[in-house]
């Protein structure tokens, strides 16, 4: 027996080349042991004189994908081993492991990929430790090709040799496969084993003007010229997506800087392991991609199949989500043949997909290194956290409804699910109870705490409730404000306990007083929130029918002011082509106040802005505040005024429609609302001590989140936005779950 370093570590270090990477430390310092997985990360024992240097080394030089969250030493008495060895995975039932994000293919992959004279030339589904499938693939812990999709198909020798050697690339890459031992790859249903022809047989039903579904690494996408307009028109058509910006796959960051201005931050982005999608401000006009609007969201290959296809092709690609209009993306062969649209081919795989993932897309802020994530998914998630103190009952929180995710938290472990979808149809709820039950397989998970939102109607809502019951949870759901949670998922981002003068701004959320909440100003901590200050309501005209049709929103605006004569209201709303029946419908409307709930969202009155600027109608979530922002001009530094009276804020809508009647340009008037909302944010803040956080899809506005950063900066103050968390629904769960962390007591 002798003295030997026992180390347990925790964090994201399963599936990342982490024990390879141990066990090459390890023998360069001639130390003997051995290192294996366990359900709450990496076990590892040392002996020999270097034992204590290997902790400094290990944190150096550990892989760039790696995470380690905890490490706990001691010094134990052990036989004295004669090498230092890999052991297979212990199962104890304790599964605590943080989950692995996919990684985008590496430049070993590549270069290989491209040999004439590697046995994986041309192999679409080409992977290694470094890259590759990950969470996607998994079906439990550790982290073995065992539970993996991958079981089913057993390694040839080459393959086996290679991942049984710790000095190989593909030591334990789980997924690992080359032609002798490749799933199937599949087009239009027919296994193909000429990689080199199909790929050329693809570039030409691309050329030709076809749509082809491709399976990617967490769903089939639709692929088509991104030079072709007809083909642009066929995909709108048949995804019922009229003006909803597509995104664009480029072969390199040649091609990128072709079609879009690209900074030194925005490249970064692109080039990194996780490739989402990155906003960029257009240079060159592809027509059809993203009507109204400048700006361009590009990814480069992430997968063998698109870096091949693009050894054949020297054209931009539209990339987008397989999948009917409100549904999630398809992942599945059957689901892509039961669309109501047929694709002209189909590629596909053998390669189960355990975990079905979007891609992510992320913008710059304005000649900043500051990035917004706009959608949280493929790369960046599932995301984790470390927690410091560990929670006696598994908590789980199920988010909003549109932009849809949950988090659970259990032992010491916070996960943030990926983005999954707005919860408008029955596939998108199936997908959502789907992937919870994954995740509740794979963490051993039976019952809850369970949080939700405050709202009645919200789809989320709704299955807390059933649930609870399902999973026969000793407490019934608690339910909390959308806007408090929205500002905690800041919090827990930064680790703030402490008040703070949170301004959440979005399209909705159901107010403790049984309003749409939009324009709010809360004072909150973790334990409960105080409204001070939201904007003056105005009627939504018409119910959910105002979210579309924005001149209703507008409409309800003029009327909102008394200074505005309704001949004035009239004969404008005539003049931009409302009939005369609709807009005495309408007056009646506002009149009666039937089906015209009240709102202060500051989202719906960016759409209405947008109207007065020229868009007629919103076709997707989000798209007045992106048509707004785009019309933003530097130049421009007036804004319009405002007053604090009580408990409101109240815009100078007179003033604004004074600058429509006289036809003011609307560069102008989109330029004085944005900075007539940066005023706002800063002169209120300026009456209170504390610090301020920035919360809600409205501060996804690049422009509106810079400018108001910029002006906190300059004055030296702390302003708080999510750097990891969208500011979206997208991110309120990890909110939801901060109140049950802290143990809230006002949630309403």
């Amino acid at each position: 027996m002798i003295e030997s370093l026992h180390i347990n570590l925790k964090g994201k270090i399963q599936g990342v080349g982490f024990r390879p990477f141990v066990y090459q430390l390890a023998t360069s310092l001639g130390l003997r042991g051995y290192v294996r997985n366990d359900g709450g990360g990496v076990e590892i024992l040392l002996q020999g004189w270097q034992k204590e240097r290997f902790l400094d080394l290990l944190f150096e030089q550990m892989p760039k994908m790696a995470r380690v969250d905890c490490v706990q030493q001691a010094q134990v008495l052990q036989d004295v081993m004669e090498s230092f060895e890999i052991l297979s995975s212990q199962e104890d039932g304790q599964i605590t492991l943080a989950p692995i994000e996919d990684i985008r293919i590496c430049q070993d992959c590549k270069e290989e990929l491209l040999d004439p004279l590697n046995r994986r030339f041309f192999y679409p589904l080409i992977n290694c430790t470094h890259c590759g499938p990950r969470h996607s693939v998994i079906e439990g812990f550790p982290y073995d090709r065992s539970k993996t999709s991958m079981q089913p198909f057993k390694m040839c020798a080459a393959c086996q040799e290679e991942y049984s050697n710790p000095h190989s690339r593909f030591f334990h890459a789980q997924p690992t496969s080359c032609p002798q031992c490749s799933p199937a790859i599949l087009w239009d249903n027919q296994e193909v084993k000429d990689y080199r022809g199909l790929f050329k047989k693809i570039a030409h039903s691309l050329r030709m003007g076809e749509i082809i579904a491709i399976k990617g690494i967490g769903g089939f996408h639709l692929v088509c010229d991104a030079t072709n307009t007809q083909s642009i028109q066929t995909l709108r058509k048949h995804k019922n997506r009229p003006q909803k910006p597509f995104a664009l796959m480029c072969k390199d960051m040649q091609m990128v800087k072709a079609l879009a201005e690209v900074s030194v931050f925005e490249q970064e982005a692109l080039c990194c392991a996780q490739s989402p999608i990155v906003i960029l401000k257009a240079k060159k006009i592809l027509h059809g991609i993203a009507p109204h609007l400048k700006s361009y969201g590009i990814m480069l290959p992430y997968t063998p199949i698109y870096t091949l296809l693009f050894e054949e092709i020297d054209f931009p690609l539209v990339v987008t989500s397989a999948n009917e209009i409100g549904d999630p993306i398809c992942y599945e062969d059957h689901h892509v043949a039961a669309l109501s649209f047929s694709p002209s081919h189909i590629l596909s795989h053998q390669r189960r997909i355990s975990y079905p993932l979007e891609d992510s897309v992320i913008e710059f802020l304005p000649q900043s290194s500051q990035a917004i994530i706009l959608r949280l998914a493929r790369g960046f998630a599932p995301k984790s956290y470390n927690l410091a103190k560990q929670v006696s009952t598994p908590f789980l929180a199920m988010g909003a409804n549109q932009k849809s995710s949950f988090a659970l938290a259990f032992k010491d472990l916070l996960i943030l699910s990926p983005y999954i979808g707005d919860l408008e149809t029955i596939s998108s709820i199936e997908r959502f109870k789907e992937l919870l039950n994954y995740f509740c397989k794979i963490y051993h998970l039976q019952t809850f705490q369970i949080i939700c939102d405050l709202h009645p109607y919200y789809q989320s809502t709704k299955l807390a409730f059933e649930l609870n019951d399902e999973y026969g949870c000793a407490n019934p759901p608690i339910q909390i404000q959308h806007h408090f949670a929205h500002a905690l998922s800041v919090c827990y981002e930064y680790g703030i306990t402490h008040e703070v003068l949170a301004f959440c701004f979005d399209g909705t959320g159901y107010g403790s007083d049984g309003n749409i909440w939009g324009g709010e100003v809360l004072i909150v901590s973790p334990q409960g929130f105080r409204r001070i200050l939201s904007f003056r309501h105005f009627s939504l005209l018409g119910g959910e029918r105002a979210i579309k049709e924005i001149s209703r929103l507008a409409l309800s605006l003029l009327l909102q002011d008394e200074r505005i004569s309704l001949e004035q209201i009239r004969s404008y709303m005539l003049s931009r082509g409302i009939s005369s029946g609709d807009l005495d419908s309408l007056m009646h409307i506002h009149q009666r106040g039937i089906n015209a709930p009240l709102s202060s969202s500051v989202g719906r009155i960016f759409d209405a802005i947008a109207w007065f600027c020229g868009l007629e109608k919103s076709s997707y979530e989000g798209e007045g505040g992106i048509y707004v922002q785009e019309l933003y001009d530097e130049s421009v530094k007036e804004f319009y005024s405002y007053e604090q009276r009580e408990d409101e804020i109240r815009l100078n809508i007179l003033e604004i429609f004074q600058e429509v009647l006289l036809g003011r340009e609307c560069y102008i008037i989109a330029s004085k609302f944005i900075n007539t909302l940066v005023k706002i944010v800063w002169e209120i803040s300026s009456q209170y001590a504390f610090e301020v956080v920035l919360c809600g899809g409205v501060f996804c506005n690049q422009i509106l989140s810079s400018k108001v950063l910029e002006k906190f900066n300059r004055a030296k103050k702390t302003c708080y936005i999510g750097k990891n968390i969208p500011p979206n629904d997208n991110g309120i769960a990890l909110g939801q779950i901060y109140y049950l962390l802290q143990g809230g007591s006002n949630a309403r």
